[in-house]
């Protein structure tokens, strides 16, 4: 390799008309030739034609437009001008992998070697910035920008940042850089050099990461509950309210708020089960927070939290905790703030296993993976106390190894390893730490794998309050459920045996078996990739048979297996293939134990048993797919089975529990001294049963709270009379029609909601056009991003029109105008066909009633919930279903909203109404 400083850099960025390099194209290439003192020699700046058209959504990001790529060379042209420019000088860019991507479909083959700026910035920033956009990244080391999404400006930026990123590098720990070079020299040698700095010689120390790591931090002090608890009075409460708003500047007093803190303060106090609902705007966060602090602190009782979504938890630790703990030393209940100890927990798949990397490291760092998940985790461990995961960033090659040194199946605590005994488990420490704190944050998934599985993870506790709980259910559904596709198999059989593939070394436990040098452990290896290739085999006649059953639904993306089903000729093969299948897991099983019996006899203290370990905890997962399997094909009692394909074709097995109500019972309720289950959208109206024995808390006391705005100012809620009904003849050319004048009543600021995919697309297609011409902006999810990059979009951009279907529904909060159009396609009811829904259906006397009406006035509230999200909002939903009027089950949608101006009429009308009330 060049000296370091004769080396030549090029930045390089293209602008293009999509994210994917197979359809889309190159519309601008810029590039700008630099040394590593900073030097600029020269740059490129090319516009191209794309020969086809150029989205809304790009001409409006990049400023490039039909006229400006017209007469503009193709991309064959200026890749030949390209690669004379960059000659073999080092790429750099910004994620560059996808500027190479594009340029090399066009035939670009420049470049010695390429260095992303993304990947340096995961690795050496981390957490340390919310993204790692050039943008943020540009503001974090103030290098100016000239301009954005704009080839040669962006290109100019990403030099200037790949410049700052190198001496951020070079800032770092000697060993730990080397160290860190040494890694990435498996598949980034000239990256490698650069961080290492010139003369270095770099040299693979597998163990010698061990001395770079974070020392642990002291273990906290454990709680020891109180003998005889202490109530919290609420005069106490009140205190800290009172307290509240000397703290808070802008704190506003919430009569509501007061009440289910009172409401909370009780459970915890005398016990007892509640469901509460508090509407929008009560701050439901603060009102259970401070009571279960009051009362954890005082008794030294631990009280469990669970969200269902990362934003919320995120919310309660950087925004509501903080808060608390300012009110409790403002009233005089601490003298420190910190006295009030708070722990977040996640699955065992969140925290790094230090046993199982040191044996990854070791044994495949020349597997891409490997070396792309070392790169960040070096660096890391100087600095982490936690090993979670979180903190990294990962990018897809690297999440894929992440597994494999996850501490996702580890038993370090029954074994007592040497990570635990010094204190460096990390596993361990989130334990030691959730066991010493007074709140323990989780989510919905832990809370209940942690107890269908009779874990650990979760530290005991009496006191449990639910938040988000309308999606307890789901979750219960998925985590008492299973599912088996192709992909589920192979991922299991691949932690014992991976066959080689496209030049790529075989791996898995079978293949550390056969590099040792034990000729009884190396023949196990054999016999173990043997049985596996065997699984392997038989599981594609397998997955071919279940999408056969699939196919007998004709349209429908999912069939019920049910009595006629599994009657079939279909359903015989599937059985068929199953079997062979269920005798070759079992073989892999067997073998995979024979050598988890050799190793251990082998090699009793070698590695602390690591090989051992690796092959116990892959041999589970095999056993745990295979039983799921069983219980699919042989229907088991209590469980909805049903069978779909996925993207490929391929049959997937999936079940569910026909009753998820008492399942939540058994396993979160039973010997709680308090449950709290609380959300701003619990009952569908008055009928307060189906969420009582969805959630499993059929005896619980429930409390409602309206929320404090006032929506008969802030809302109009209107249904257009004139539209076909959903299903008929021209609904879909109607509705696209709609949403164009309604849109353009409200000058975009609109989130249209759909319950199908298929309808979106549709009315995508029809909208996009006329609304362009409007000068509005059409996002569809899933077509033109996720649902956060719409979002930001609608948030950053007024004249944007978002349309969004399943999750838009909740957990959408837009304040003040960017939102102030909310349109409701149709009324959500389930879909009819669905297999859950069937089952589930028949365990009601009337099931439309007492079940699929319920279902969708709930999901109804909690659509026309995204409008209103602050005090000072105003806007208008609009419903284009007429059914809300003309059917006599319309009026259950309308008496669960809250009190709002109403009014009916034809579209015109509405789009006049619309365009009034926001101009008021």
């Amino acid at each position: 390799m060049n000296r370091l400083e004769d080396l030549t850099f090029v930045a390089l960025d293209v602008e293009t008309t999509g994210l994917d390099p197979q359809e889309d194209a190159i519309i601008e290439v810029g590039a700008v030739a630099f040394s590593l003192d900073g030097t600029r020699h020269r740059i490129f700046q090319r516009l191209v034609d794309p020969q086809r058209d150029i989205p809304d959504f790009v001409v409006r990001l990049t400023g490039i437009g039909p006229d400006d790529v017209r007469g503009a060379p193709t991309i064959d042209r200026v890749v030949e001008e390209l690669e004379g420019f960059v000659g073999d000088a080092v790429v750099v860019g910004q994620n560059v992998e996808f500027d190479l991507a594009h340029l090399r479909r066009a035939g670009f083959r420049g470049g010695c070697a390429a260095i992303d700026t993304a990947f340096l910035a995961r690795a050496l920033l981390r957490d340390r910035l919310p993204s790692r956009t050039l943008g943020e990244l540009a503001a974090h080391f103030r290098v100016e920008r000239n301009g954005a999404h704009r080839a040669l400006a962006d290109a100019e930026t990403a030099a200037e940042v790949f410049l700052a990123l190198l001496r951020e590098a070079w800032q770092l720990d000697e060993r730990l850089r080397l160290q860190w070079a040494e890694l990435l020299a498996f598949e980034q040698p000239v990256l490698a050099q650069l961080i290492a700095g010139p003369g270095a010689s770099l040299k693979l120390t597998p163990g010698g990461w061990r001395s770079i790591l974070a020392p642990p931090a002291p273990p906290p002090p454990p709680l020891k509950p109180a003998d005889r608890p202490a109530p919290v009075s609420r005069a106490e409460l009140e205190r800290a309210f009172a307290a509240a708003s000397r703290v808070f500047e802008d704190f506003e007093e919430r009569p509501e708020q007061r009440e289910m803190a009172e409401h909370v303060r009780r459970a915890l106090v005398l016990g007892g089960r509640y469901l509460i609902e508090a509407g929008t705007g009560v701050g439901k966060s603060l009102a259970y927070l401070l009571p279960a602090a009051l009362y954890a602190l005082r008794n030294q009782r631990r009280v469990v939290i669970s969200t269902h979504t990362l934003s919320l938890q995120d919310q309660l630790l950087r925004k509501d905790i903080p808060l608390v703990r300012r009110i409790l030393a403002e009233a005089g209940f601490v003298e420190r703030e910190d006295e009030l100890r708070v722990a977040v927990l996640k699955g065992r798949s969140n925290y790094l296993c230090l046993r199982r990397w040191r044996a990854r490291v070791a044994t495949f760092l020349t597997e891409p993976e490997t070396a792309s998940l070392a790169a960040y985790v070096i660096p890391w461990l100087a600095e982490t106390v936690t090993g979670d995961r979180a903190e990294l960033r990962l990018d897809r090659e690297a999440y894929a190894a992440w597994h494999a040194v996850s501490a996702h199946e580890a038993d370090c605590l029954r074994q007592q390893t040497r990570e635990v005994r010094e204190g460096t488990c990390f596993l361990e420490r989130a334990r030691r730490v959730a066991d010493a704190s007074h709140l323990v944050i989780v989510n919905h998934a832990l809370l209940l794998a942690d107890a269908v599985h009779s874990g650990s993870a979760v530290p005991p506790h009496d006191f449990l309050i639910i938040d988000e709980a309308h999606n307890l259910e789901d979750v219960a559904t998925q985590q008492f459920g299973a599912a088996v596709s192709r992909r589920a198999i192979f991922d299991a059989l691949d932690a014992l045996w991976r066959p080689a593939v496209r030049g790529r070394a075989s791996s898995g436990a079978a293949a550390l078996l056969q590099q040792s040098a034990l000729e009884a452990l190396s023949e196990a290896g054999v016999r173990l990739a043997r049985a596996a290739s065997t699984a392997r085999e038989l599981t594609e006649p397998l997955v071919a048979a279940v999408a056969r059953v699939a196919s007998r639904g004709g349209g429908e993306e999912r069939v019920l297996l049910g009595r006629a089903v599994r009657s079939s000729p279909e359903w015989a093969d599937v059985e068929s293939a199953w079997f062979a299948l269920d005798a070759a897991l079992r073989g892999v099983e067997a073998t995979g134990e024979e050598a988890v019996r050799i190793a251990a006899a082998s090699s009793p203290t070698q590695h602390d048993d690591l090989l051992a370990d690796e092959l116990s905890g892959a041999v589970a997962g095999v056993r745990a797919v295979r039983e799921s399997l069983e219980r699919i094909v042989a229907g088991r009692n209590g469980d909805v089975t049903w069978a779909e394909r996925d993207r490929d074709g391929a049959g997937v097995l999936r079940s569910a529990p026909l009753s998820p109500g008492p399942l939540i019972a058994a396993s979160l309720f039973e010997g709680r001294s308090a449950v709290v289950a609380t959300s701003a959208t619990l009952f569908p109206g008055d009928n307060e049963r189906y969420t009582l024995r969805a959630l499993g808390l059929d005896d619980a006391e429930t409390v409602r709270l309206g929320s404090p705005f006032d929506y008969e100012r802030a809302a109009l809620l209107a249904t257009v009379t004139d539209l076909p009904e959903p299903g008929a003849s021209g609904y879909v050319e109607a509705v696209a029609d709609a949403v164009v004048q309604l849109a353009a009543s409200s000058r975009g600021r609109a989130l249209v909601l759909f319950t199908s995919h298929e309808a979106l697309r549709a009315v995508r297609e029809r909208a996009a056009g006329p609304l362009r011409d409007r000068g509005l902006l059409v996002l569809a999810q899933d077509v033109d991003g996720t649902p956060r990059q719409l979002i930001e979009q609608l948030r950053t951009d007024p004249a944007t029109v978002v349309l969004g279907t399943a999750s838009f529904w909740e957990g959408v909060d837009i304040r003040g105008e960017a939102l102030s159009l909310l349109v409701i396609t149709r009324l959500p009811f389930a879909v009819p066909t669905d297999p859950v829904f069937l089952a589930r259906s028949d365990l009601y006397e009337h099931p439309f009633q007492e079940f699929a009406l319920p279902a969708a006035v709930l999901r109804f509230r909690q659509g026309f919930g995204r409008l209103i999200r602050d005090r000072d909002d105003r806007g208008v939903v609009v419903v284009l279903d007429r059914r809300l009027i003309q059917r006599s089950y319309g009026r259950a949608f309308l008496d669960a909203l809250p009190a709002c101006r109403r009014m009916t009429g034809d579209l015109a009308s509405v789009v006049r109404e619309t365009r009034r009330w926001l101009e008021q």
